[in-house]
């Protein structure tokens, strides 16, 4: 017997493999032609924003008590939610199959090419030859270019749907010690040491931080008032509880921040940058600071939206400086007096709204998140100086969320919600202590923290609670789900606002349902917690206050008389809100 019988033979190899490999070039074709189609439509639409949606949230606020379009925006977000998800699960699953389809291509290409005998080489000076190589040749080029073209375009589109990127973190500085390390299984090995102590009760948990409001939803940036009580009835158009109101003169839809008897806020807009000191008990001005001439400024202010400006982030103080960044990249820090210590720009951030994440103080250390499509990182900026300490290199798109600094039980921590992914940072050295892929769209709320779990959300995505110490995620909700404002935690309850007026009461620890109430207005505010009541503003500036607790129990919803976005502000038994044009202080 031949040899070639005994394998089969080139004849018999041919008619196997040959319509073999013909059937997997055509069908990987295809795939190719049809992710590249995929990832041209993907350009021109945006599958998280649709104009359908964006028109009935318009809609719903001329007309918030419209229950019907509260209804159909609910369904419509739920159906672009699984529209999402399900766009997500076919690009992946062609990108497989393109794989496999190739892989089966080539090894029946090697198949059929086994065992050929070559062509003499005066044959292979023959015209017709030559054409046929060249055609061959030219087939195979262009076929290969169209496969590496679909799978760079999955890639694309994969990453543009869900940021599935590698994460890389840059080293800290020099003589710096982690404090914690993750294994191989992701549990955190570390025990806490006297000098953690000393952290959490210093500069995380300390009385001073707690009886002043440092940062955007006060200390932590967890949205706890640490006050005994707080006013729950005023009117400012009638005067009522209204101790003082001052006019600002740029706007900005930043959150004041307090210190002691001061109160500081920011303002922007295309013709410059401002920061403003207020008497906390008159409201008077007692200085205002242009942050001007920055070194690496763009001479042009990028192109923000009306709804975010040029100084959306909260500024951050903690009695000895002030600092503040905005829209233009920014960041400056200022003495008690208004003297300006120090001012450099970090690049114009690259995204379509402007920059709103708000600033963070630990230590000695101003953190700074930085997610834009040029380059996300999170800085961690000498306080005295503004010289970069150390610069962690973030693989997430741009978001518009703020940080949080929290102690998990055993280190501080930086948590910070962004597509793809939840990741914490430690605070001394911006060293990832670990992340988890769960987060999609566009993400501008802010996590939080809760006895072990960290919880972050997003309405086109999903809400997540998290267990830090097993990187796990225990449960997830899908419906009625916050697009700017934050989460609130508090006493084994999980507050859930959303732009459109609803807002949830889940059990912190198994995300079941307690209550579902119906405020009929859009808010961009987070909800804060005080005196055992919680506050939540919406934009035509009236103020939903309920018990926190299982039950709904309305407090009052008491009208400031002046549209607002901005967070509240909780010190020593007084409320602080910032409106469209006014800072209102309100007590008794």
């Amino acid at each position: 017997m031949r040899p070639e019988q005994r394998d089969g033979g080139p004849r018999f190899r041919d008619h196997l493999f040959r319509p073999i490999a013909v059937v997997a070039a055509i069908f990987s074709l295809v795939l190719c032609i049809l992710l590249i189609l995929n990832y041209v439509q993907l350009e021109r639409t945006d599958p998280l924003n649709s104009p359908a949606l964006e028109r009935l949230i318009e809609r719903l606020g001329d007309n918030p008590e419209d229950t019907q379009l509260r209804e159909q925006i609910r369904a419509l977000d739920l159906l672009a939610r699984r529209a999402y998800f399900s766009r997500l699960w076919q690009i992946r699953t062609a990108a497989l199959m393109l794989l496999i389809s190739v892989a089966v291509l080539l090894l029946s290409l090697k198949v059929l090419t086994r065992g050929r005998q070559k062509l003499p080489e005066e044959n292979r000076k023959l015209p017709a030859w030559r054409g046929a190589y060249l055609a061959r040749i030219g087939l195979i080029t262009a076929g290969a270019m169209i496969l590496v073209g679909g799978l760079v375009t999955a890639g694309l589109s994969h990453s543009a749907l869900s940021g599935e990127y590698r994460q890389a973190s840059a080293p800290g500085p020099e003589g710096a010690v982690a404090v914690g390390r993750a294994d191989s299984g992701g549990a955190v090995a570390a025990v806490e040491t006297a000098e953690q102590t000393e952290i959490k009760e210093n500069y995380l948990d300390s009385e001073e931080l707690q009886g002043n409001w440092p940062g955007f939803r006060g200390a932590g940036g967890v949205g706890i008032a640490y006050v005994a009580q707080a006013p729950t009835r005023w009117d400012g158009s009638t005067g009522e509880g209204i101790l003082w109101k001052t006019a600002i003169a740029k706007p900005g839809f930043n959150s004041p921040v307090i210190w002691a008897d001061r109160v500081f806020l920011s303002g922007a807009d295309e013709q410059g940058q401002e920061v403003y000191c207020l008497d906390r008990n008159t409201g008077q001005i007692l200085w205002q600071q242009a942050i001007d001439y920055v070194p690496g400024s763009p001479a042009e202010p990028p192109d923000v939206t009306e709804d975010t400006g040029y100084a959306a982030a909260t500024m951050s103080t903690d009695g000895s400086g002030v600092f503040a960044i905005f829209a233009t990249g920014d960041v400056a820090g200022l003495d008690l007096a208004g003297n300006r210590l120090w001012e450099r720009n970090l690049g114009v951030p690259e995204n379509h709204y402007g920059h709103s994440s708000s600033l963070v103080i630990y230590r000695d250390l101003l953190i700074v998140q930085y997610d834009h499509d040029g380059g996300s990182r999170l800085l961690g900026l000498d306080r005295s100086s503004g010289e970069t300490v150390w610069e962690t290199e973030r693989q997430v798109l741009s978001s518009w969320s703020s940080p949080i600094l929290v102690y998990t039980g055993r280190r501080p921590e930086i948590i910070i919600n962004a597509n793809p992914f939840v990741g914490s940072y430690d605070p001394d050295t911006g060293r990832e202590l670990w992340q988890v892929e769960c987060m999609y769209g566009e993400v501008g709320s802010s996590p939080t923290y809760l006895d072990g779990l960290v919880y972050a959300a997003n309405q086109f995505a999903q809400l997540v609670a998290i267990d830090v110490d097993t990187r796990e995620i225990i449960w997830e909700v899908y419906d009625d789900l916050p697009d700017a404002s934050s989460l609130l935690a508090m006493g084994g309850c999980l507050y859930v606002p959303t732009s459109y007026g609803y807002l949830s009461c889940l059990d912190a620890a198994t995300g079941e349902a307690y209550w579902t109430h119906d405020y009929g207005g859009s808010s961009y505010s987070s909800p804060i917690y005080a005196a055992g009541n919680v506050y939540w503003m919406d934009k035509t500036g009236v103020m939903h206050i309920f018990k926190a607790g299982r039950e709904f129990v309305p407090v009052s919803d008491p009208p400031l008389g002046e549209p607002t976005w901005a967070s509240p502000a909780f010190s020593e038994g007084r409320v602080y809100i910032r409106g469209e044009q006014h800072l209102y202080c309100i007590g008794e």
